[in-house]
């Protein structure tokens, strides 16, 4: 992306704050660990896995709807109004989460699966520790403007500015979108897009040259179906749909549950990842530990 700074890396992995909290260890070498009897999760699992989620972070504009003549604009910017207000109504939030869910990530070369620990401190950071046969395979944390990722059994470890990300995957990496998908919001909702019904949900759509955005939403609960975003000029597309929405405790509005996330792109290719919430706490302050020990020369 022309006018971005190059990707640096940032200085020895911080420890978050908190009673008792640790120190952080210095970054491991990167040579691998000994071998180990449970099959090794891959370093790009937990990568794919967050690119997948960073992916709707690729629009940076605001998408118009249709052009319309000066009374149905009227009208239809009133109904737009009412059904943001509602939506908005309805937006989960919360200073803090503590989940566990089951993850299953497929692309056209590989397919796994484990369980996800997520921890969310909003605004502040994003803690995910995956693991597969009860081992902890891969461990991130995610910041406002860096990321780190630590693979367990290979003793791999990755800590870069999440510019890191816009250089080589060219996607501009956004954390306040990310934590609204964790959160099973919607993103890019802006006050210029178009509603109608169709199939008995409420939609949004918007297009400009370079995107396009569809939203489903229940009428009578506005609990959100799905999302798609298409970036038009690179033939990509990022789709998030929501199922299973339950009350939980610590929230006032529904979560929900299930969430797929599916990427299709030119020359990416396909992945989907599901997720499915069986454990979930919106009370804090959490624990956020990324300390670790280097594996033996």
């Amino acid at each position: 992306m022309p006018g971005r700074p190059p990707a640096t890396r940032p200085p020895p992995l911080p420890s978050m704050p908190g009673p008792g909290r640790r120190a952080a260890a210095p970054p491991p070498s990167r040579t691998r660990s000994p071998p180990s009897k449970a099959k090794p999760l891959p370093m790009r699992f937990s990568l794919l896995a967050l690119l997948v989620l960073l992916l709707f972070s690729t629009c940076q504009r605001k998408t118009a709807g249709p052009a319309a003549n000066d009374d149905a604009a009227a009208t239809g910017k009133l109904r737009l109004a009412q059904v943001l207000r509602s939506i908005d109504e309805h937006r989960a939030s919360a200073e803090w989460m503590d989940a566990r869910a089951r993850v299953d990530v497929e692309s056209e070369s590989f397919s796994i699966g484990g369980t996800a620990y997520i921890r969310l401190h909003r605004d502040e950071a994003i803690w995910m520790s995956v693991k597969k046969f009860g081992i902890e395979g891969a461990r991130a944390l995610i910041r406002p403007d860096s990321f780190f990722l630590y693979n367990r059994l290979q003793g791999e470890y990755i800590a870069e500015p999440l510019s890191y990300i816009e250089e080589k995957y060219k996607i501009p990496a956004r954390f306040d979108l990310l934590q609204e998908i964790f959160f099973g919001n919607a993103v890019f909702l802006t006050d210029d897009l178009e509603v109608s019904r169709a199939e008995g949900a409420i939609r949004l759509t918007g297009r400009s040259r370079e995107f396009a955005t569809d939203y489903r939403y229940d009428p009578a609960t506005y609990q959100l179906s799905s999302m798609q975003l298409q970036e038009l000029g690179q033939n990509r597309s990022v789709s998030v749909s929501n199922a299973d929405y339950a009350t939980v405790d610590g929230l006032p509005v529904t979560f929900p549950r299930n969430r797929r996330v599916t990427v299709d792109g030119a020359t990416e290719g396909t992945a989907r990842m599901d997720m499915e919430f069986t454990d979930l706490s919106f009370s804090g302050p959490l624990e956020m530990p990324f300390t670790f020990r280097s594996p033996a020369p």
